[in-house]
């Protein structure tokens, strides 16, 4: 699935900057990765690597000041605005918050919510748009009386389990996840996490970035590894959990205890900060 021909989803050599003048920051660097069809790739990194950026590159929600994005063979880099919205509301790509409870609007009902894609795209029936969120909602575990509900009188659970419903309305061939289990406990981690599997057979491509490698090591085929902006890693998921070779991955596998199977000793850890330059 690595071939341009079976690739949904095709990052080249890109850069991004914030700022100017002697303000500007260089947040990504030369990032390039694949995504084919049904496949599901982890972005790990700590916080500040870039993560939440790339995402917002490929959305379009940031301009590459270098590189490209192409997205079902269609090269969305140098989009202007109209385009862009046509593209979004295409709905072949649909982005997965960290926090459902800020992208949901407080004032809607779940039901509204989850169908709104749909009808902001058009050509939906209403009746049509109100059964696919019914299925939506079983698919995923969520009671139907809670379509007449509102976000706040939801569980951290559900809110996640509708904002990945109503990015599904659309039927998106490609699904980013940003942080989509770190504020959950880890009964609701599980479920979600099943819910991705599930997602995956059924042929959505999955990008899912997290500063977690543990939670992503189960459904992911292959993993990125993000350290200051650069990939260092890029590898099947179960080569960069058993046999990490940049000193940043080490230290990230050699500190979750779920893979280690215990935190790496301080002697240890210290020689991988001192290899990263981190005090």
């Amino acid at each position: 699935m690595s071939t341009s021909e079976s690739s949904l989803l095709h990052v080249e050599g890109v850069d991004v900057h914030y700022g100017k003048g002697l303000r500007r920051k260089q947040v990504l660097h030369q990032v390039s990765f694949r995504l084919g069809r049904g496949e599901a790739v982890g972005v790990i990194g700590e916080t500040g690597s870039g993560k939440s950026t790339l995402a917002r590159a490929i959305l379009g929600l940031v301009t590459p000041s270098a590189g490209t994005v192409t997205v079902g063979g269609r090269e969305t880099t140098g989009f202007g605005k109209a385009e862009w919205i046509a593209f979004r509301r295409s709905g072949i790509i649909q982005y997965v918050f960290q926090d459902p409870l800020r992208s949901l609007d407080a004032a809607t009902t779940v039901g509204f919510s989850i169908a709104e894609p749909l009808l902001v795209r058009g050509g939906t029936p209403g009746r049509e748009a109100k059964e696919r969120v019914r299925e939506l909602m079983e698919q995923l575990n969520l009671d139907a009386d809670l379509a007449d509900r509102f976000p706040g009188e939801l569980s951290g659970g559900q809110r996640q389990r509708v904002a990945i419903a109503r990015a599904l309305i659309t039927q998106p061939q490609v699904l980013i996840l940003d942080e989509p289990v770190s504020a959950l406990d880890s009964a609701n981690r599980v479920q979600i996490l099943e819910i991705l599997g599930q997602l995956r057979q059924s042929g959505v491509s999955l990008l899912f970035i997290s500063h977690d490698l543990g939670s992503v090591a189960g459904i992911t085929d292959r993993t990125l590894v993000l350290y200051r902006g650069q990939v260092v890693e890029d590898n099947v998921t179960a080569d960069v959990v058993n046999s990490p070779r940049h000193p940043y991955t080490q230290l990230l596998v050699g500190s979750a205890p779920t893979l280690s199977g215990g935190s790496i000793d301080k002697a240890r850890r210290d020689e991988l900060r001192a290899a990263l330059h981190l005090s």
